[in-house]
């Protein structure tokens, strides 16, 4: 496709043109052929209603509780740009930003000399990768840059600017996420140590000097915010203390600790790829990183090392909660890794051996991933019970939602129309933050999760805001919790909001499925218009 006899700069520009192409074309094949496909009103719709809420000019963190800044202010700009604030749209900005990864994953195999028909097999792998989950696509491009950029770095480590331009990339990361930020950091930091291991001679205090100084430009976004925004600087503050709170432990499912004797078919297979994926992983890891430090890396291998040490911090983001979501934003730099090292055994005459690593990381990844794509998820869903599905109105598209969802869904909707949309009318809990973006109506409160443990002073002002915004109608699944964790509901995370809510409102005779009910305020339009409401229009 590129002329190597073409002029370098053309050449430069050419192989910028190919990895756009083939980037874009990946994740769109993956994104047309499944985002129609499933609504998770949790995890998803917080992002979606966060979002929304940015697009109209709240602040994430300050005024709604969120994660770090960046990824809602890519996706308003999107929205801005499409003119819509769908979940359509929603799903667009997560894969375009998830094109970027696999872009600067592209150009680093086309800088170490990966043949194009390799380049195209990881691309396609990385993509399907990037699929499951779809609100994640942030963590896992981030893994993907950190990886184009530890390479980077290795392929001159002497050139200063190489550190300076990481650097940059890390503060952009923390921008996204402060957590993948401080893995940005961590990776820098196990970079530097292996060149000193290795024999290359760099000084501590340029190399210090030059990533903390692209890690400020990297930041300055934030700092802007903390020093124009009035209150952001305390709210920020405040989330970053609470971090140690926003997820437990979940033991490893290493293949000897695993127990899936409920599983079968499947289900029983995906569960012992990933199981198998915890032990591959950090060993490969590990295994590309000695081997480096015992002989010169070079070449394709500079990748692979680049995407083992760029890896190996993210394995506290898929092992400390670790459920496969985690795992799964957690682990994406072993596709490059293994990917580039079986393509490094095909060059150099090493062929079976080629063929089995492939061949076996292949099979390990997409017995992962593939049982939980929508796309899988869908058709499995239709296969066991095909009513088992409903189409829904998201954002002006079609969506196929399981039916019992969609049922909860459309009752609440039906009230909110009846009684007029009025900001903060409406109220969920614990952890349905979809249904805002849904009603296109914002919280009452700050919070939207009420999964985390509150203090007393945050629980009154949830409180305060559900009087002041006369919220007379709320949608609540009391049993609700995290890996059967009793502690997780909501009457013990939040118990004086929770006893505010279970005094104040009344329960409603309507009768919905998974555990869910409608609690209205006494004398208002939502228990009026339930009161009118014939039988038909209940569910049960």
């Amino acid at each position: 496709m590129i002329d190597s006899g073409a002029p370098m700069p053309l050449r430069r520009y050419l192989f910028y043109l190919e990895a756009a192409m083939f980037s874009a074309t990946a994740a769109t094949f993956v994104f047309l052929i499944q985002w129609r496909h499933g609504f998770n009103w949790g995890d998803e719709g917080w992002l979606w209603y966060i979002s929304q809420r940015v697009a109209v000019g709240q602040v994430p963190i300050r005024d709604v509780f969120s994660y770090d800044p960046g990824r809602y202010y890519w996706s308003a700009g999107i929205f801005k740009i499409l003119g819509r604030d769908g979940f359509f749209e929603q799903l667009l900005a997560n894969y375009l930003f998830g094109i970027l990864g696999l872009v600067v994953t592209y150009l680093a195999m086309s800088t170490v000399g990966v043949s194009r028909s390799w380049r195209i097999t990881i691309l396609a792998l990385l993509a399907i990768v990037l699929g499951f989950p779809r609100h994640k696509i942030y963590e896992q491009t981030l893994s993907l840059v950190a990886t184009a950029g530890i390479t980077f770095v290795l392929a001159s480590p002497e050139k200063l600017n190489r550190w300076f331009l990481y650097g940059i990339a890390s503060g952009l990361a923390a921008f996204i996420g402060k957590n993948s930020g401080l893995y940005f950091g961590v990776a820098a930091l196990l970079t530097f140590v292996f060149l000193r291991m290795s024999r290359v001679r760099l000084s501590v205090v340029r190399v210090l000097a030059c990533v903390s100084g692209g890690i400020l430009i990297g930041y300055s976004p934030m700092l802007l915010m903390a020093i124009t925004l009035h209150g952001f600087a305390s709210a920020f503050w405040h989330s970053v203390v609470m971090t140690r709170n926003w997820s437990w432990s979940v033991p490893i499912p290493f293949p000897w600790t695993s127990h899936a004797l409920a599983l079968h078919g499947l289900d029983l297979a995906q569960w012992r790829a990933v199981s198998i994926l915890c032990v591959a992983v950090p060993v490969t890891y590990v295994f590309i990183v000695w081997n480096g430090i015992r002989k010169r890396t070079q070449g394709e291998q500079i990748l692979a090392l680049g995407a083992s040490l760029a890896g190996i911090p993210y394995l506290h983001h898929a092992f400390h909660q670790a459920d496969f979501p985690h795992i799964a934003q957690g682990v994406v730099p072993f596709a490059v890794a293994a990917g580039v090292s079986s393509y490094f055994l095909w060059v150099h005459q090493r062929r079976r051996w080629s063929v089995a690593s492939s061949a076996a990381s292949c099979c390990l990844l997409l017995t992962s991933w593939l049982p939980m794509e929508p796309l899988v998820q869908h058709l499995r869903s239709r296969a066991r019970a095909p009513q088992s599905l409903a189409k829904i109105d998201l954002g002006g598209r079609q969506f196929e939602v399981a039916v019992r969802q969609a049922e909860v869904m459309q009752v609440v909707q039906n009230i909110v129309r009846s009684c007029g949309s009025v900001g903060g009318s409406f109220f969920e809990a614990p952890y349905y933050p979809g249904m805002y973006a849904f009603l296109r109506t914002p919280s009452p409160t700050w919070d939207t999760d009420f999964f985390w443990p509150r203090n007393d002073r945050i629980q009154q002002q949830e409180i305060d805001a559900l009087i002041q915004n006369r919220t007379s109608l709320l949608l609540i699944n009391r049993d609700a919790m995290f890996d059967g964790h009793e502690w997780l509901k909501i009457d013990a995370t939040n118990p004086r909001l929770a006893q505010y809510l279970f005094s104040t409102y009344q329960r409603a005779s309507t009768k919905l499925p998974g555990g869910f009910e409608l609690d209205v305020l006494p004398g208002s339009c939502a228990q009026e218009f339930l009161k009118m409401s014939p039988p038909a229009q209940q569910i049960y």
